[in-house]
């Protein structure tokens, strides 16, 4: 649905269930997941106690972006909004690179969150992984457990989006309260604070730790979950408020969870872990997570516990979410022709069955590729950043090619917003390191390639000439990582790359601009504007 103020009907077949307490939960369920479990320890061997500086300033750069799409989702009000826009402003390859780049990153989410639940149990049901010789694995009991963790997801999605949001109110609540709890008890009975003392040395290593922890460190991956809100747009019972409104809360409560929870593992390791090799050489019982490892360290049996039960149902919530709004996005990619139109058939449940299906089979499958936890993020990050890059872009379009639209939400300044965003985004790329970036490129311009090249044969158009500069973008920033990186054939300083990037991403977002289309593109202004029944 394309500008127009309210609606009781949603997107075609849809049905618009939520309100904004269900979409602001949709929005922590998303973000509070398998994160709250790693990320405060990965921040920490990488920032130490700059780690909270890290938090702080992933939650700034996550407010920058979801402030654009605040704008955004308050005029493009269906489901699958995020794998539309870039169709609706640029065009067809356009909206099949940044619908693809939406999609895969959401799939792989719900293999992520189940990795994460199965190798915390390991530490009570040591059966679930055995050691390769180079760390912890599924073993083939634990595989056949995360397979029907993914298949009892699919079921639950299967009964509807008012059933799904009754398992999120619920669980959501739990994900509101055990971080909290935990991290009140570790702080109460560990209380370390001589943890906290440090110095900020001179020569910048500080500011590249927090960065290293922002991207690699799980922050960005942990705090991007406002997007679910526009994935769910279509069952929102009224998107133009609910939306924009769901992203801010949404943020700013997990934000400060993920806060609370960091300062209370800062406080609560021993001194003793860190007193030679410092926070970088601390190691934790890899069996069973950090957390638990504390806990147990501390003798807080109960809440070692409590954590490994927390263990099954946050990251639980968030694979369900994140399983159910992808179906969404392939759903919205198949109404559009961007994928097979036997993506946009719906149950009598109204849910887009066959997306669903695919993306359970394409988690299932990642489950055997066994990456771990911290091993993904940097790769997962770089993809859902790269999603999002589009969206300032657009804002910006839209502003051009449909001036007169009714804006429930009109974001002020948003020519330097957008700016600003897109430059955060592009850091926030690069800094997910050389290796993530190809690997993401790479999956997501051969598909690409895959799509244009039996289109142009058919002689469909395509609007390739609106989509060059994402070859421009991406092929731009493959060549900063090589040329400029610390292997490079001209390496520069972390501040010189960062000045070098900013000046690409301004120097791109007035050509991506200026690609759009002369009009909005038919195909995704029909299926936001047509009839709701």
């Amino acid at each position: 649905m394309l500008g127009s103020p309210s609606n009781s009907s949603g997107s075609p077949g849809l049905k618009r269930q939520l309100g904004l307490w269900s979409m602001t939960l949709a929005v922590v369920t998303g973000t509070i997941g398998s994160g709250w479990l790693f990320a405060p320890y990965l921040c920490a061997k990488d920032a130490g106690p700059f780690s909270m500086l890290a938090w702080l300033f992933g939650g700034l750069m996550s407010f920058l972006i979801a402030i654009v799409f605040a704008e955004l989702g308050a005029v493009v009000t269906s489901s699958g909004a995020l794998a539309a826009i870039p169709l609706l402003t640029h065009g067809r390859t356009s909206g099949f690179i940044g619908g693809w780049s939406v999609w895969i990153a959401y799939v792989s989410i719900p293999t992520i969150e189940v990795l994460a639940m199965l190798e915390y149990m390991a530490s009570k049901l040591p059966w679930l992984t055995v050691n390769d010789g180079h760390g912890q694995v599924l073993s083939h009991a634990g595989m056949a457990c995360g397979i029907l963790l993914l298949i009892l997801f699919a079921w639950i999605n299967l009964s509807g989006v008012g059933i799904l949001a009754k398992w999120i109110d619920g669980l959501t609540f739990w994900k509101l309260t055990i971080p909290l709890l935990v991290s009140a008890m570790l702080m109460w009975k560990q209380s370390h604070w001589v943890n906290l003392h440090a110095v900020i040395p001179w020569n910048g290593s500080v500011r590249d730790d927090v960065l290293r922890a922002v991207s690699t460190g799980g922050v960005l991956f942990s705090l991007l979950g406002f997007r679910t809100s526009m994935d769910l747009a279509g069952e929102s019972r009224r998107p133009q408020r609910d939306v924009p409104l769901s992203m801010g809360l949404g943020l700013l409560i997990s934000l400060a969870i993920y806060m609370v929870l960091q300062l209370a593992f800062l406080v609560s390791v021993d001194p003793a872990k860190i007193a030679s090799h410092g926070w970088a050489g601390l190691t934790l019982a890899a069996h069973g997570g950090p957390l638990v490892a504390i806990a147990m360290g501390a003798g807080l049996i109960w809440v070692a516990n409590l954590l490994l039960i927390d263990a099954v149902l946050s990251p639980g919530a968030t694979g369900m979410a994140y399983l159910g709004v992808s179906s969404r996005v392939s759903w919205m990619m198949g109404r559009c022709s961007l994928l097979p139109k036997c993506f946009e058939q719906l149950n009598i449940q109204s849910v887009p069955w066959f997306g669903l299906l695919c993306s359970t089979a394409i988690g299932i499958l990642m489950l055997f590729g066994g990456p771990s936890w911290q091993k993904i993020v940097g790769f997962l990050t770089a993809t859902m950043v790269i999603a999002l890059a589009i969206g300032p872009i657009s804002l910006m379009a839209l502003r051009k090619q449909l001036p007169e639209i009714e804006r429930p939400f009109r974001l002020r300044g948003a020519g330097i917003w957008s700016r600003t965003a897109f430059v955060m985004a592009t850091w926030s790329i690069l800094w997910c390191g050389r290796t993530s970036v190809i690997w993401a490129v790479g999956l997501i311009l051969v598909p690409t390639a895959l799509f244009v090249i039996p289109q142009r044969l058919r002689g469909r158009p395509l609007d390739l000439r609106n989509s060059l500069w994402w070859i421009l973008y991406l092929g731009g920033l493959i060549v900063i990582l090589l040329v400029t990186g610390p292997d490079g054939w001209h390496s520069l300083t972390v501040l010189e790359q960062r000045i070098l990037t900013a000046i690409f991403a301004l120097a791109v977002f007035p050509l991506a601009v200026a690609s759009r289309l002369e009009k909005v593109s038919p195909e995704a202004e029909l299926e936001f504007s047509k009839p709701r029944t």
